[in-house]
């Protein structure tokens, strides 16, 4: 199992949200919401990838991208206690505009003294239009790297706005990735200063410094 969304391929899942022509509107779809619970089976530094297993034994792969460096460290072993958030917003690019820029952003900290960690990143890419198949809701594209790609799109509104795209139009995708997880095998204590004084009887003056 994986979790629904996290290993989209960009444009190709992405354009189950596509944007109405007319107004350069932009459109955007809820792809995934859900909590998983399981226990860290491997960590793969090289690829950013987590796999985890489940409560029903079933396999669930995490991709971390390499810009969330503010993240809990996870071993083998570790207990994950994971919420996934993902949608798709699509709108049609400006003739001339720049080219959209992918961005992540990361922090760690504590919930009930667990380490937790969260993560927001914005896949953003432009792909052309080759053939639409409005009466299917089936579009075909091409992306930055000149890789081909023929989608379902299956989200109700978005067929209405696939049905306003036309060959040749250029498409910014932008797919929204909202995870936060919290190591539940693990208890942090935080560090505290504590400054102490000599001891005096009940209503005394306080000793000087």
């Amino acid at each position: 199992m994986r979790l629904a969304g996290m290993f989209l391929a960009g444009a190709g899942a992405a354009l189950s949200a596509t944007a109405a022509h007319d107004a350069r509107a932009q459109a955007s779809a809820i792809t995934g919401n859900q909590i998983a619970t399981g226990t860290v089976e491997t960590v793969d530094p090289a690829t950013g990838t987590v796999l985890l297993r489940d409560q029903a034994g079933s396999l669930v792969t995490v991709h971390i991208p390499r810009g969330a460096r503010h993240l809990p460290r996870v071993q083998p072993g570790d207990k994950i206690r994971i919420r996934f958030f993902q949608t798709i917003a699509a709108d049609i690019a400006a003739p001339g505009s720049p080219m959209p820029e992918s961005t992540v952003s990361s922090a760690q900290g504590l919930a009930n003294r667990h380490p937790h960690g969260t993560m927001i990143s914005f896949r953003r890419e432009r792909v052309r239009i080759l053939a639409i198949d409005a009466p299917h809701h089936i579009v075909t594209v091409i992306d930055p790297a000149q890789m081909t790609r023929t989608v379902t799109v299956r989200e109700k509104p978005m067929q209405d706005l696939l049905a306003t795209l036309k060959v040749g139009d250029q498409v910014d995708i932008t797919t929204m990735d909202a995870v936060s997880f919290t190591v539940t095998n693990r208890v942090v204590t935080p560090s505290a200063t504590v400054t102490e004084h000599a001891g005096r009887p009940a209503g005394g003056t306080p000793p000087g410094p």
